[in-house]
């Protein structure tokens, strides 16, 4: 026999051995079962119809064994993201080449009345230090109210929110999210209309500081009229697509723009009034266990809109990525990326409120950065003291409130932000520089999004401080209001 036949002869053998290898394997396939019903309990205000979009599986559908145990993580990670639950148990039963699902769940408290008591700050530690220069006497930076908060409006998932604030920042504002207009549950729609007043704004940044204007007669310094109108897609359980239409309108104090004429782009000319169109197209892409304290899972959202208007008229793009893993049972690992690129050489002051606000490197809580780009890398190693315990409260007879559960991590954390800034870097060192905060923190996550950070941290100007923060530590994902 030749070579090439001993070859050929070979290559036979070795392929109906796989043949038979595959032959055999599908021989002994995991065995299919039909979804023959999913009982619901524990949802006496949240329609059902509600609870089934969200879950990874749907009756009469077929399902392998070991697909199972998949496709409850993933309904119980879509149904948590609902934030409309304190807890969900999802189990299973096989009867003959059928199977059945049970969803327990504990809804939470929808309707929110109380009064609001805040301090008007970027942050905790901010707030602090201005009330101790005032020898503990200042009290004017709060803001007091009520709002009335009604999630899960008529059991759809639909948020109605009203808001009357004084004070520092008065807030006035009128929201309404519906998720799910049509039949097929693919369309939403969020709308609200706002209005801040301020006895006391603040104007420039100069040394990385704010500074305040007030005027002698102790009136209004500013005004801010905001709508807003966004129609959803919903193209599945984890994805949207949103059109955004905004308005905004600024009223201020003539001397705010005899003082930076960069606040409302105004020149030599002395403004006190503009406004600008926003539309933009964003998409959302949401696969994280838990939006509020993520563990595993990513998120993207991207943004690219344009700004119009007789001061504000150029393109802008926003980006959010976030990537969270388990190294092991104890060791997790998130990391996230934010930025924002426009083509606008120069912005409105009071239109570019980039680093020090809502986003911000740890360390650096006492400045602002302004600039009209950014970049925000944010990385954590945690560490989970204690992983979602759970507990009953004694002498709370509420189902809403009877059970609780908290987390405890020990993190480290890196932060890396630059920022900018084609105007007013002069006058502020931070700007145009790379900033790098890390430190270590304790998180404490319980129910009803509840969340403390107290961190620890070292700058770049060798600064240590220790801070507190109530909000994920990647940065709020959704559009809030303050």
């Amino acid at each position: 026999m030749s070579h090439f036949h001993k070859f050929f002869f070979t290559l036979l053998i070795l392929n109906n051995y796989f043949v038979l290898e595959i032959y055999s394997n599908n021989k002994h396939e995991a065995p299919i079962y039909e979804i023959n019903e999913i009982i619901l309990n524990g949802n006496e205000i949240t329609k059902s119809k509600v609870i089934i979009r969200e879950l990874a599986f749907k009756k009469n559908e077929k399902i392998a064994l070991s697909e199972i145990e998949e496709k409850i993580d993933k309904s119980k990670s879509n149904l948590t993201n609902l934030n409309l639950f304190n807890f969900i148990i999802i189990s299973h039963e096989i009867v003959g080449n059928k199977i059945n699902f049970t969803i327990d769940l504990v809804e939470r408290w929808y309707i929110w009345p109380y009064p609001i008591l805040e301090i008007s700050e970027r942050n905790f530690n901010v707030w602090w230090d201005d009330f101790q220069s005032s020898n503990y006497q200042d009290f004017s930076r709060f803001n007091y109210g009520v709002f009335l908060n009604i999630e899960n409006f008529r059991g759809l998932n639909e948020l109605l929110h009203v808001k009357f604030r004084k004070g520092f920042k008065e807030h006035y504002m009128l929201r309404y999210e519906a998720p799910y207009l049509n039949k097929f549950k693919s369309f939403g729609l969020n709308t609200h209309i706002e209005l801040f007043r301020r006895k006391k704004t603040y104007f420039r940044t100069v040394d990385n500081q704010l500074q305040y204007f007030e005027n002698n007669e102790n009136t209004y310094t500013s005004n801010e009229f905001l709508f807003e109108f966004e129609i959803i897609y919903n193209k599945n359980l984890n994805t949207k697509h949103q059109l955004n239409f905004d308005y905004h309108n600024v009223k201020i104090d003539e001397e705010i723009s005899a003082l930076n004429p960069n606040y409302l782009l105004s020149g030599r000319a002395i403004k006190s009034t503009a406004d600008f169109y926003k539309i933009s197209y964003q998409f959302i892409r949401e696969k994280r266990d838990n939006n509020v304290y993520p563990t595993k899972g990513y998120y993207i959202d991207f943004e690219i809109g344009k700004n119009i208007g007789s001061l504000i008229n150029h393109f802008q793009f926003n980006n959010h990525f976030e990537k969270h893993f388990t190294l092991s049972d104890n060791f997790l690992i998130g990391a996230s990326l934010r930025s924002r690129i426009t083509n606008a050489k120069q912005q409105a002051y009071f239109s570019a409120q980039t680093l020090g606000f809502d986003d911000y490197v740890r360390g650096y809580e006492f400045y602002v950065v302004d600039g009209e780009d950014f970049y925000l890398s944010k990385t954590a190693l945690k560490y989970a003291i204690i992983k979602n315990k759970k507990h009953d409260l004694p002498y709370l007879k509420m189902k809403q409130f009877k059970k609780s559960h908290f987390s405890l991590y020990a993190t480290l954390f890196s932060d890396i932000g630059y920022a900018k800034n084609n105007t007013d870097y002069i006058n502020n060192s931070l700007a145009n520089s790379i900033l790098w905060g890390r430190g270590f923190s304790i998180d404490y996550v319980t129910y009803y999004d509840k969340l403390l950070r107290i961190e620890f941290s070292i700058n770049e100007l060798g600064e240590k401080g220790v801070f507190l923060h109530f909000s994920n530590p990647f940065g709020e994902t959704n559009k809030k209001w303050e």
